[in-house]
């Protein structure tokens, strides 16, 4: 059912010491009813209760009907974007929204953003919210509001977390997620200025990462790992299903069965990936496909571990448990690089680099800007090599 508001004034017929009373919305559902202050307090006389409105006695009366109407409009959108996306909308959503409507709290905004974003992972709600925290840090404060959110508050924030000497990529992340919230409130009516963070370049710097050759991987395959309980061997193949893939650890520890189509060609994977919410649809039967065998590397691993039964292709292991047996794995495995879960993603791109198109290489690893595909590509010096020999100097 509709919800409904209503500015009322005084409801517990009670003024306080200045002869003034308060302005409420009420919020009306399915029998239910709810107030939320407005902040604005007016004398008996100020106050026309047949139009619902503060009338001309009052010397600011046309700025306070313009919020408590702008307020209503946003309570009555909210209830709207509930509507179109098809998720259920109550009027109890409302009040842990209400500190961000009347108080204009960025930081309230923020928070509620990351509490009720179902597409975002753990550890990058847990970013996020470290983004909140150095902004609350620089200004040594409990709140920032909207109308602080300007060009030279941003530049001042990202200079202190200079000094503060964090990497430069550190600085870039942070001026990203604030630049991410901005552009959110500002398309849900809460901020109504251009986002500064647009106006400031923040650089960055490529880092070397480590990838795995061929024949490192392939000293995987063969890694006899039986001195081991059985979750070491489960941590190898499902890192070099993710070589084969490029999946990313969420995806491939979150990977059900029924993702897992077997077409007349083999086996693909068909699902919405977790950290950025794109459909994938990978053709294992393509991928790392040797001539000795009918099945590609990829299929090989997916065929040992899936059973319809179960919901996930593979044992649910943690983050933390992978990565810290990964460098076990490594050093049985005698390979110098150190090793986590997303070194089998850079090297899935590093290689593929070279085999296929980048925008097919951009459309496997679900990257919406190709420039993020290019960062993915480790230019080593064998990569180099071989491009140089394909030059035609003539």
């Amino acid at each position: 059912m509709k919800a409904n508001f209503t500015p009322v004034f005084n409801r517990k017929d009670n003024l306080n010491k200045h002869g003034k009373a308060s302005i409420e919305i009420r919020m009306y559902q399915n029998r239910q009813r709810r107030f939320i202050s407005t902040g604005i307090y007016v004398t008996p006389d100020q106050w026309d209760e047949k139009r619902l409105e503060i009338n001309k006695k009052h010397s600011d009366y046309e700025l306070l009907n313009f919020q408590i109407s702008d307020l209503i409009t946003k309570y009555e959108k909210t209830q709207v974007e509930h509507t179109v996306k098809g998720k259920s909308f109550s009027i109890n959503i409302l009040e842990s929204k209400n500190k961000i409507f009347f108080n204009g709290s960025f930081i309230e905004f923020v928070r509620e953003e990351i509490k009720s974003n179902q597409t975002l992972g753990a550890k990058t709600k847990v970013s996020h919210t470290n983004t909140v925290n150095k902004l609350l840090e620089f200004t040594k404060t409990a709140d920032i509001k909207f109308e602080q959110m300007n060009y030279s508050f941003v530049d001042n924030f990202l200079n202190h977390l200079r000094k503060e000497k964090l990497a430069i990529n550190t600085v870039h992340k942070q001026h990203k997620t604030l630049r991410k919230y901005i552009e959110i409130a500002i398309k849900k009516g809460y901020y109504d200025l251009p986002n500064p963070c647009k106006d400031i370049k923040v650089k960055t710097e490529q880092k070397k990462r480590d990838i795995l050759t061929l024949d490192e991987m392939q000293v995987l395959e063969k890694l006899d790992l039986s001195k081991f309980p059985e979750k070491v061997s489960t941590v190898r193949d499902m890192f070099l299903f993710s070589c084969y893939t490029g999946l990313r650890i969420s995806d491939t520890t979150n990977l059900k069965t029924e993702y897992v189509k077997k077409g007349k060609e083999g086996y693909e994977l068909e699902f919405v990936t977790i950290k950025v919410n794109k459909r994938a649809e990978i053709p294992l039967y393509s991928l790392f496909k040797r001539t000795k065998t009918k099945l590609s590397l990829p299929e090989i691993i997916l065929k040992k571990y899936y059973n319809k039964k179960n919901e996930f292709v593979f044992p649910k292991l943690t983050e933390p448990f992978i990565n810290s047996h990964l460098k076990v794995i490594a050093i049985e495995a005698k390979i110098p690089i150190k090793i986590t879960f997303h070194t089998a993603r850079h090297s899935f791109g590093t290689y593929m680099a070279s085999k296929i198109p980048l925008p097919q290489l951009m459309y496997l690893m679900q990257h919406s800007d190709i420039k993020t595909t290019m960062m993915y590509v480790n230019m080593n010096q064998e990569l180099v090599k071989q491009g140089l020999l394909k030059v035609d100097w003539r």
